[in-house]
């Protein structure tokens, strides 16, 4: 009854409500646009390169036929050749969008990496199989870690994730890895970390990548 009311009370009221509506869509466009160009200043004054168009592919841990996210707007730099950042939105509903900044980073020794997606451990994946370490039941109960790929691959993948101190640096500090076997990609889930922490980040995760990924053993 209270909906009927609303929705009522909203068509009598509409040439009230619409320019309301309208003025709201243009000043958060405006807001968005505002803080598009004041990132994109920073970037340049940090050597960064932004390009305004979509990337059309999906993680690895994305097994659904469809992609339920929208990847845009790659940022590259001379300093960083083998890396490439860009924006993951995913649609939150009434809540707008979450966004997630994500590093991927190419091998610098044209290395194939093994295979796999690792991640915070939810609900849900308590209740599926994936790689655990008897050695360190506080790691594998805090992350997810599934291999995508055939026996071989798993067994890489578990002898990638037994070093302790890479389970150590990623307890401190947990994100999220994946892996295509071509490119590594590196996000904090819903977290889109501002350009000014960009060196900051990149320093961070390209030490997890040159020492314990990006490795030739």
């Amino acid at each position: 009854m209270k909906g009927d009311f609303f929705a009522e009370f909203l068509i009598e009221y509409w040439y009230i409500f619409l320019p309301i509506a309208i003025i709201s869509i243009i000043w958060g466009n405006y807001n968005k646009k505002k803080i598009f160009n004041e990132e994109q200043i920073l970037l340049e004054k940090m050597g960064f390169k932004r390009i305004v168009k979509p990337l059309y592919f999906k993680l690895p841990s994305n097994k659904l036929f469809f992609n339920t996210y929208s990847n845009k707007n790659p940022i590259t730099s001379e300093k960083y050749p083998h890396l490439m950042i860009y924006l993951r939105s995913e649609n939150a509903g009434e809540s707008g969008y979450y966004y997630t900044r994500i590093l991927q980073f190419k091998s610098k020794t044209n290395k194939k990496f093994p295979k796999f997606f690792l991640r915070r451990e939810s609900i849900f994946d308590k209740l599926k199989s994936d790689i655990d370490y008897r050695n360190n039941p506080e790691f594998s109960k805090k992350f997810f870690l599934k291999s995508l790929g055939d026996k071989k691959n798993k067994l890489e993948v578990e002898k990638l994730f037994k070093n302790f101190s890479l389970q150590k640096k990623l307890l401190s500090n947990p994100l999220n890895i994946e892996s295509n076997g071509d490119v590594m990609f590196y996000y904090w889930d819903r977290y889109k970390f501002p350009v000014e922490e960009f060196e900051e980040r990149i320093s961070e995760v390209e030490f997890l990548h040159d020492n314990y990924f990006d490795v030739i053993v």
